[in-house]
């Protein structure tokens, strides 16, 4: 079975090969065709061999080469390597199934995959508004940031000016003494 699959990928690789080598057949004036027969692809290739292999099928079988060969060489030969070699590679496929084991291990990660799904149902379960989102961080004594907000919409450059960081200092000093922003702690 393994000869067979490894004969399947092989004409695969032919099928690509020759898919590839369709370039180099010269473009026939009047003929609007998309696929490039097997035929012409082997006379641009290889003339000798295909005078041969027509003599040697003849002496085998007048009739083997004229109606049964000729009419295969008519098709592109990505196709005629492709179909037998698609075919052997899917038939003779290993079919090993899993044991045990690796079916749970393989369970356990499709288990871990679905972890946040679970849980963000567990959680509209309880009740949990969808519109909260409890991961957004408490700023409620964030009030410097809304100070120094304040004076930076301004765009002159008084705002860089010691006046301007004195007069930010007070107000600070002043929320603080106010008990609206905490104090600083004591450096040792």
């Amino acid at each position: 079975m393994k000869l067979l699959r490894y004969f399947g990928w092989a004409l695969l690789v032919a099928a690509f090969g020759a898919a590839a080598a369709e370039v180099l057949v010269p473009p026939r004036p009047g003929t609007g065709s998309l696929f490039v027969p097997a035929y012409e692809l082997w006379y641009t290739a290889w003339p000798g061999s295909l005078v041969a292999a027509q003599i040697r099928a003849e002496r085998l079988a007048p009739y083997l080469w004229d109606p049964v060969i000729v009419t295969l060489l008519h098709l592109p030969a990505w196709m005629l390597f492709g179909l037998p070699g698609a075919l052997l590679a899917w038939v003779t496929r290993s079919r090993t199934y899993a044991d045990r084991r690796e079916r749970a291990e393989v369970r356990k990660y499709e288990e871990a995959m679905m972890l946040y799904d679970d849980l963000a149902r567990d959680a509209r379960d309880q009740g949990m508004d969808a519109d909260d989102d409890d991961m957004l961080p408490d700023h409620s004594g964030h009030d410097t940031l809304d100070a120094i907000q304040l004076f930076g919409d301004e765009e002159d450059n008084e705002l860089y000016s010691m006046e301007r960081a004195e007069e930010l200092r007070a107000q600070i000093n002043a929320r603080r003494e106010d008990g609206r922003l905490p104090k600083p702690p004591e450096n040792p």
